[in-house]
């Protein structure tokens, strides 16, 4: 299996991606800040495996390809079929200030007396955004990493609360004028949604021009995610980057804006 060296300064300077056609654009290589956010501004998303079932069948799937020289292998320790990195060819993304808010939402977040917070429970967010989810993708060690790339204010969170608890929120971060959504989860229902509307509204306020939900799902495309040909998408990763995210404290009913 041949690997490609890589450079210090980044870890995908010297690696020719794969096609990307149902398989992955490359696997392996060290999960570390660096090589994350490297990863980020090409495009690419990360899917780490921990449970060797898992990684077994990521290399019964994907090792033909891997011989035949259709995914290139990045260094790293242990085994490669645990680290995969995909390139959507379509991004789905919410373009800034135009998010939807639908009846049954808009008459949610009228009822609910929620608060959305920014960066205020990064270990609460990551929790519910792993619940029970299986495969699990959100592992320790990536986990690990997004807490080294928080103390570099760059992973950042938003938070739904009923009261004081937690009830839902999102995590991601910024590049250029995109804000990439990992992830996000509920702990009652919309409540995911309107993380998502909170972070749409303070990010069209900042100047970003895109919300990106990586790929398509039912929710995002109610809240009006569209496909976008990945050129598009890298060439608002190139942009410069906007103004700062307010991250007060808000009631989600100001998400209604005024006479609602």
């Amino acid at each position: 299996m041949a690997t490609i060296a890589s450079k210090a300064s980044d870890p995908w300077s010297d690696i020719e991606l794969g096609p990307a056609i149902g398989v992955p654009a490359a696997i392996g290589g060290e999960l570390t800040p660096r090589t994350l956010m490297a990863a980020y501004h090409r495009g690419l998303l990360c899917q780490p495996r921990s449970d060797p079932a898992e990684i077994s069948r990521n290399e019964v799937a994907y090792g033909p390809d891997v011989r035949a020289g259709h995914i290139p292998v990045l260094p790293g320790p242990g085994n490669p079929y645990a680290l995969l990195w995909w390139s959507p060819h379509d991004r789905y993304v919410i373009p800034a200030g135009r998010l939807h808010i639908g009846r049954t939402l808009r008459r949610a977040i009228r009822d609910c007396g929620w608060t959305t917070t920014v960066d205020a429970d990064f270990a609460g967010v990551m929790a519910g955004c792993r619940g029970h989810r299986e495969p699990r993708w959100l592992t320790d060690e990536l986990i690990a990493v997004h807490d080294e790339l928080r103390d570099q204010g760059t992973t950042r969170t938003v938070e739904v609360w009923e009261g004081s608890r937690l009830i839902g929120g999102l995590f991601g971060r910024s590049l250029g004028k995109v804000f990439i959504m990992d992830s996000a989860f509920h702990a009652k229902p919309h409540a995911s949604k309107v993380a998502i509307a909170d972070l749409g509204a303070r990010t069209a306020q900042a100047g970003y021009a895109l919300l990106d939900a990586q790929v398509k799902t039912e929710y995002t495309v109610q809240l009006g995610a569209i496909p976008v040909p990945s050129h598009e998408y890298l060439a608002q990763l190139g942009q410069a980057d906007p103004g700062v995210i307010d991250t007060r404290a808000r009631a989600a009913y100001s998400l209604l804006g005024r006479g609602e």
